[in-house]
This record gives C-alpha cells, sequence and structure tokens, in this order.
C-alpha cells in the first residue's frame, strides 16, 4: 500500500474516532488543500548530487548539472537513469507567509512588539533587544528601527542522523529561523522556531551549504526590502513588514561551514585569524591553542603560572574581533589563509555592517567546558 493511501485510511479512521460532525480531511487531497490555505506549503527542489547546483531559476529545465555534468536523475539498476525521479531533493518551507500568519493572531501579533514595551535600565544584557546588534539595525536604518513589528532573525542549522542506527552515515541538516521580537518566554518555543529548509542526503553539505541557501536568502532580502498588505490582528490594520537577520547560532564545525571560516588546523580561530597562537604536539601529532589566557584580566593568577600551561607566563592582551567590511574585503581579495569562501550572507545589503555575524551556541560551549 503506498503512503498516501496509508495516511488516507489514517484519516478516515480518525474520522470515525471523533463526533458526528467533525470536520477532519477525509483524505490526504483534502488535507493539503487545508494546509495550502494555512500557508504551509513547501517546495521540492531538485539538487545536484555534488551539492553544485539547484535546479531553480535558469538552470529550472536542465537534465544535467553545468558545473560537474552528473544527470539531474536518479540512476537505477545497471546504471539506467530514472527518468523524473531526481537524484536528490532539497525541501524549501517559505517563511514569508508564515510570518504574516503570525501576525494574524491577535495574541502573537501583541507579543511580537514586547520588545517595544520593555524598558532595560540596568545596563545588562537579557535579551537580544539589548544587543549592539539590534542598536545598529535601529541607528543605521531608522526607518527599520521606528516600526516595533519589523523582524530581527536568527539562523540555525546542524546535521544530525535521523535514523536510530548510529551506523548509518545518512545526513539531514534543518535550517531553522527564530523570532527575536517575541520575549525570552516564548521565542524558543517551539511553535515559533520556523523550519524553512531541509537538506537531506547520504553526505553532509559542507562548505557547499551556500547552495542550499539561496532560496532562503532570496526571500531574505524580499523581507528587507518590505512585504506589503500584512495585516496586524491586534492593531487592526495592515502595515508594511520589513524582516532582518542578526547573526546565525551553532555549533563550531557548522560554524565554519556557514561563515566561511577555517576552523581547524594551525588557523582556527575566527578572532585572531592569522596571529592564532597555535602548537602542533611532538607525540600527539594533533594541534592546540594554549595561548588562550590572553583573554583574562591583566592581573588574574593563571596569567603568571607556568607548570599548569606551557612553561611560559602570558603577558599579551586579546586581538581585535575583525569587522564584516574587513572580513568581505580578505575574501574578496583572496585571502585563503583563514578564509574557504565568501559566505553567501554577504548577499544580504546590512550583513558586513553586524558587530556579530555568527555565534557559538551555549550547549556546545558548556559542554565543551
Amino acid at each position: 500500500m503506498s503512503d498516501v493511501c496509508c495516511f488516507t485510511e489514517l484519516l478516515i479512521l480518525q474520522g470515525d474516532l471523533l463526533p458526528e460532525g467533525n470536520t477532519i480531511p477525509t483524505s490526504m487531497y483534502e488535507a493539503k488543500k487545508t494546509l495550502c490555505a494555512l500557508g504551509l506549503s513547501y517546495e521540492k527542489m531538485h539538487a545536484c548530487p555534488n551539492d553544485c547546483i539547484l535546479y531553480r531559476k535558469e538552470y529550472e529545465d536542465s537534465t544535467n548539472c553545468p558545473t560537474c555534468g552528473i544527470s539531474r536523475w536518479k540512476e537505477g539498476k545497471d546504471s539506467i537513469l530514472k527518468e523524473g525521479v531526481p537524484a536528490k531533493v532539497v525541501w524549501y518551507f517559505p517563511p514569508i507567509s508564515r510570518f504574516k500568519r503570525m501576525f494574524q493572531s491577535h495574541e502573537t501579533a501583541k507579543s511580537l512588539t514586547w520588545h517595544a514595551a520593555r524598558k532595560s535600565i540596568d545596563g545588562q544584557m537579557s535579551h537580544p533587544a539589548d544587543s549592539p546588534s539590534w542598536k545598529l539595525l535601529d541607528d543605521k536604518w531608522p526607518e527599520f528601527g521606528n516600526e516595533p513589528r519589523n523582524l530581527r532573525l536568527a539562523l540555525s542549522s546542524d546535521g544530525f542522523n535521523p535514523h536510530s542506527s548510529l551506523s548509518s552515515r545518512y545526513s539531514c541538516w534543518p535550517v531553522i529561523l527564530v523570532t527575536y521580537n517575541l520575549p525570552p518566554w516564548l521565542c524558543m518555543k517551539r511553535k515559533f522556531m520556523m523550519l524553512t529548509l531541509l537538506i537531506s542526503g547520504p553526505k553532509q553539505p559542507g562548505n557547499d551549504i551556500d547552495v542550499y541557501l539561496e532560496p532562503l536568502i532570496d526571500d531574505l532580502k524580499s523581507l528587507w526590502v518590505r512585504i506589503r498588505g500584512v495585516y496586524d490582528a491586534h492593531n487592526g490594520e495592515y502595515f508594511t513588514l520589513r524582516a532582518g537577520l542578526m547573526w546565525t547560532t551553532n555549533d563550531f564545525p557548522a560554524y565554519g561551514n556557514l561563515s566561511g571560516c577555517v576552523v581547524k588546523g594551525y588557523k582556527a580561530c575566527p578572532i585572531c585569524g592569522d596571529d592564532t597562537p597555535s602548537h602542533r604536539l611532538k607525540n600527539g601529532h594533533k594541534i592546540c591553542y594554549i595561548w588562550h589566557r590572553k583573554w583574562l584580566p591583566i592581573n588574574h593568577l593563571y596569567r603568571r603560572q607556568r607548570a599548569a600551561f606551557n612553561g611560559k607566563p602570558e603577558y599579551g592582551i586579546p586581538p581585535m574581533p575583525y569587522t564584516g567590511e574587513e572580513v568581505l574585503h580578505m575574501v574578496e581579495n583572496g585571502d585563503r589563509v583563514c578564509w574557504k569562501k565568501k559566505s553567501i550572507f554577504f548577499d544580504l545589503e546590512y550583513w558586513k555592517y553586524l558587530p556579530v555575524r555568527h555565534a557559538l551556541d551555549v550547549m556546545h560551549i558548556e559542554k565543551n567546558v
């Protein structure tokens, strides 16, 4: 029995168990019509198995990858191509319609302007609204900052094994958007964490993840310009919506894939760059970084300890992080020592001005420490 028939039979069973007069869909077709009306549709995009391109825009009708030449279609037995069966598929869930729907809920629309009514006077950072990135968007683009309903977003992505067998090498990469306009007790709730991309395949996308982010970046560009005719149920009016991506939050390997920064080897520190102090262990043949004491206060006890560290005191000062404009200049001028690529996020007009563009998530930092 096909998946469609199984799902239809399940819907019929649920309908029989519920009281008479229930409106549960009786077929998969009816269920899909309901989801599309709610703006929960998705797009299945064909991709090159070697992560070269997505078959969209100018490549929509192509049958072979223009970069590597491999077929768009899946190979069956005896290397016979199955016409119409894609070799790799990516699921894209457009976020704009879902942002519109958030404002159609009275309570959610009210919560999305929570940050504007909140006044922080203690000088401490308790919400992203206190961050320099938030304030930069307000100050550099006043038209954006003056509308409290404009959205501030964060992006997170990581790979996981969807199968219970740990021996399976199959990889699945979800890409999730988080809305920071909401108060802290809501913005990390599951219902407000918005899945936008699902990248699956026998191997992880790695540095080629930019290929799969193209449709999302296009929508983020549209959100930065403006989306007209969004209805605010709380205020009972239509307004023009804009949104900006403030940073990404990942573990360190995904940090490297999204930012284009080298995260292993002799130059693995995104802050130190070319001046990363590294040392290769003679017997272990691994690279270690033991000059991290320079980030401690200048009079800290550990700075003067020798035996517990590398046998030397530490009197250095921490380097200043690179600005986005400095990073963009380096990658455009072919600096391949610390950078593997130019990140697709630099296609966003405001990205190079943000003081923090990529961040490490607390879970991995706490676990490693």
